[in-house]
């Protein structure tokens, strides 16, 4: 970060519609979660950044068991909610709960962005199109890891389909 403070988008997906950014607002890391217009849940840092080099993490620990259970004949491993934890620099700033997720499929109607935003913004009150970013981004790592289906997960499910189906 530069003298002055940064500010501006770092990576979005979808907009007005539904999906997320990750900026900074007035120098606060910001996480925000548009939930396809019903609902936004934002984590923000209680601090803007100070100059130089800051490591900032968005971390999401997802409820359910994931799509795996359509397999079974299941929708229930769908649209769960989960929490989220925003770090700066190794040290956790915020934590919220999502109460909800977009089931399999995020952001159909807009691509992502790195850098700035050139869509529609995923929080209205909170920025204008196209919030590019004032800092310097060395590096950008997006881990997507998908739930897994234990046995004793598969063996609850496939029993609940043989009685659904007596």
């Amino acid at each position: 970060m530069h003298e002055g403070g940064s500010e501006g988008m770092i990576i979005t997906q979808g907009g007005r519609f539904g999906g997320y950014g990750f900026y900074l607002d007035k120098g606060k890391p910001t996480f925000d979660w548009n939930l396809v217009g019903l609902q936004n849940v934002t984590w923000q840092a209680p601090n803007a950044l100070t100059p130089g080099k800051h490591t900032l993490v968005f971390d999401f620990k997802y409820d359910g068991l994931g799509a795996g259970t359509l397999a079974f004949n299941d929708m229930s491993g769908i649209g769960k909610g989960g929490t989220g934890t925003l770090s700066v620099d190794g040290k956790v700033v915020a934590t919220e709960p999502m109460k909800n997720t977009i089931p399999l499929i995020l952001a159909w109607d807009e691509n992502m962005d790195i850098g700035s935003d050139a869509g529609t913004q995923v929080n209205d009150k909170a920025y204008q199109v196209p919030f590019a970013f004032t800092g310097t981004i060395d590096s950008l790592k997006l881990a997507v890891s998908r739930p897994e289906l234990f046995h004793a997960d598969k063996a609850k499910l496939e029993a609940a389909m043989t009685k659904a189906a007596d």
